[in-house]
């Protein structure tokens, strides 16, 4: 009867590598039942956990609309982007009920452009714009890790918004005079800039901890942004986000 108690407390024990702390499904030896209550020992993913995040987008942040063009004065246009496609930052997650959860993040980046005006003048005047900006976004989720619609225990699927907003913007304009040599303020090149941007994401991942209780979470994401940070004939910011994560928590 001992033997039979034993094996019982086994098999209703929580799994440990179950991000909803759900009893395993199917029957184990009793050879099995060893190993098994050994692991029942471990806990499962806890209903509130935080951690860190890295961040990479392949595609770029912000895309040049021209370069090397020529418009109808003469002037040569044209602009080179500066992308920071590497980001950090933090991600907290907490259990609803069953299998959903909501996950709350920020990532920073940094992004800008610098445009140049070659103008089609005796004196050769270029003028250039230079604007930098530091981004956050911040992701707002509902993730299910449910048994239901999900091919293992370990992956998950995600819907949300995110909203992306602009600190400390810089911008600053030269004009300089090939004859002369001369370099002063210079016109603007009437490029938008919207401080805050909303998008709408979704997602997929995989979930699980390791022999030393340390969460593992990579996943991919999609966002689509409502808006544009930049916005010019120039420059614009990409629209179409496709975003690779890893997360280390606890």
């Amino acid at each position: 009867m001992a033997a039979s108690l034993t094996a019982g407390s086994c098999l209703a024990a929580d799994d440990a590598g179950d991000p909803n702390g759900g009893a395993p499904k199917e029957k184990k030896s009793p050879r099995q039942l060893v190993s098994s209550s050994v692991k029942s020992a471990e806990s499962p993913i806890p209903r509130v956990w935080f951690g860190l995040t890295g961040s990479f987008t392949p595609l770029k942040l912000v895309k040049a609309n021209s370069n090397g063009l020529t418009n109808s004065a003469g002037d040569v246009v044209s602009a080179k982007t500066a992308n920071g496609q590497v980001g950090g930052g933090a991600i907290l997650n907490v259990r609803l009920f069953r299998g959903y959860w909501i996950s709350l993040g920020s990532i920073y980046r940094f992004t800008g452009y610098d445009a140049t005006d070659t103008l089609n003048d005796v004196n050769g005047t270029t003028n250039i714009e230079r604007s930098r900006v530091r981004l956050v976004d911040f992701p707002v989720m509902v993730r299910y890790s449910g048994r239901k619609w999900n091919p293992s225990k370990y992956t998950f699927y995600e819907l949300g918004g995110v909203l992306r907003e602009g600190l400390s913007l810089k911008t600053t304009t030269n004009s300089i005079d090939q004859v002369t040599g001369e370099l002063g303020p210079g016109p603007t090149t009437g490029t938008t800039y919207k401080h805050s941007v909303l998008g709408v994401l979704a997602g997929a991942g995989l979930i699980g901890k390791d022999d030393f209780g340390i969460i593992v979470s990579p996943e991919i994401r999609y966002t689509r942004w409502l808006g544009q940070t930049f916005n010019s004939p120039i420059v614009g910011s990409q629209r179409n986000q496709l975003e690779l994560t890893v997360s280390f928590g606890f």
